[in-house]
């Protein structure tokens, strides 16, 4: 039962954090609180706690680089927010091993791009050039399929 409720409310918080992150383009702490509290539960509750831990820093490892390298170009590629996403995402994976990470960022990375793609060519929805582009949507997405069909 804790289970069921823990999943629900994780649901509902990863959809609030895409609608969030399309309107006002910023990830609320407080939605990460309660994502970071159900990984903690859950790793917790299964007996693998150092899985979580694990999980919190190898998937956001390549996303925080992403962010370090970004102020050497003085370009904003991606906010910090969804570093810290990636790092609650992370927890609620738990890691296995590297082949695992490396698989999520290359679905990750192909469906953003798939998708940005689409829009921009076949709907010719049309943006100023150098528009911030939400990445949330698509790391709660690919985390949502991930979880579905790789764990």
């Amino acid at each position: 039962m804790l289970g069921f409720c823990l999943g629900l409310i994780k649901y509902v918080v990863l959809t609030r954090i895409c609608f969030i992150d399309f309107r006002k383009k910023i990830i609320k702490d407080r939605d990460l609180m309660i994502l970071l509290v159900i990984g903690i539960l859950l790793g917790i509750e299964r007996n693998n706690f150092e899985k979580v831990y694990l999980g919190w820093c190898a998937f956001s490892m390549p996303l925080l680089i992403l962010y370090i390298v970004e102020d050497y170009f003085k370009k904003e590629l991606i906010g910090f927010g969804d570093v810290k996403l990636m790092i609650v995402i992370g927890g609620l994976l738990r890691y296995r091993d590297f082949r695992q990470v490396l698989f999520f960022y290359q679905n990750l990375y192909f469906l953003s791009a798939v998708i940005v793609v689409l829009v921009l060519l076949y709907w010719k929805i049309r943006g100023k050039r150098g528009e911030y582009v939400p990445f949330a949507p698509y790391i709660v997405l690919n985390y949502l399929l991930f979880e579905k069909f790789f764990m």
